[in-house]
């Protein structure tokens, strides 16, 4: 954090202030300006979980805690290497798509797909006050098994999602659709991770082709699984675990225990055989 972020910290933790919210609520806005007057151009430094130093611009600086995700984000970032090309499917702000440019150097790269909107915008400047525009490539788009438009519940945060509803009402967009296979023709992944509330076997289904390719096919799959959501995608457990295995992917728990079924919401991440 930054001095002016510190000292508003300590002001509103201070005892006696902690619960004085009408005093944080009339001085906020004021505070806002001068943090963004003083970010413009090169952002707020953030250190994720005490290894990767990023800065994220005035708009999603609420969104971040320095810790965050701890144990999900020491397993995929251990299998990040320099010069990697990593994908990353609902990148949502970018947080993890900053560590691993970060982390991949000059050398590699980062292709992030986030189709909302809002996120996508929120995404794209802090890749701008990161310097990084050479390093990480942002597409407006959904991933699935087949390319066209999609209807979309945007402007949801970190919970955008396809919408496969007729009656999900307000904040619903088109938006395009495309498939891996599509998008990375002729390249390789060596880490992706994907993140799109529900629709994960989908995403995997139009990456069969650079999924099984030896020179193409990433190392490591990290995956945020909904299997709550997953009645509406016709996906189950074993559907999941049966293609995953297919493409020739085991898969481990963040303890690197194998997982055999899926009934809760978590992460999983595969590994290439």
């Amino acid at each position: 954090m930054n001095i002016l972020e510190r000292a508003g910290a300590a002001i509103r933790h201070a005892p006696g202030l902690e619960h004085a919210d009408w005093l944080w609520d009339r001085i906020r806005p004021a505070y806002d300006r001068m943090l963004a007057t003083i970010a413009r151009g090169h952002g707020l430094e953030r250190v994720i979980n005490g290894t990767d130093t990023i800065r994220l611009s005035p708009q999603s600086r609420g969104f971040v805690a320095q810790e965050y995700e701890p144990a999900v984000w020491g397993r995929v970032m251990h299998e990040v290497r320099t010069g990697d090309q990593v994908v990353e499917v609902g990148a949502s702000f970018g947080l993890y798509a900053l560590a691993f440019a970060g982390r991949v150097g000059e050398a590699g790269h980062v292709t992030a797909f986030e189709p909302d909107p809002q996120s996508a915008s929120a995404l794209e400047a802090n890749v701008r006050v990161n310097g990084w525009q050479d390093r990480i490539t942002v597409i407006r788009a959904a991933v699935g098994q087949r390319s066209g438009q999609v209807r979309f519940a945007a402007a949801r945060g970190m919970e955008s999602r396809i919408e496969t509803r007729s009656d999900s009402g307000d904040g619903v967009i088109t938006v395009p659709l495309v498939t891996l296979d599509g998008q990375l023709a002729g390249g390789r992944i060596d880490v992706m991770k994907i993140d799109v509330e529900g629709f994960e076997q989908q995403v995997i289904q139009g990456a069969r082709t650079i999924l099984t390719e030896q020179h193409r096919r990433p190392r490591a799959i990290l995956l945020e699984v909904h299997p709550f959501a997953w009645a509406e995608t016709g996906t189950t457990s074993a559907s999941f675990l049966g293609l995953l295995d297919e493409l020739g992917f085991k898969v481990e728990d963040m303890g690197g225990a194998a997982v055999s079924s899926i009934s809760e919401y978590g992460h999983v991440i595969a590994l290439r055989k």
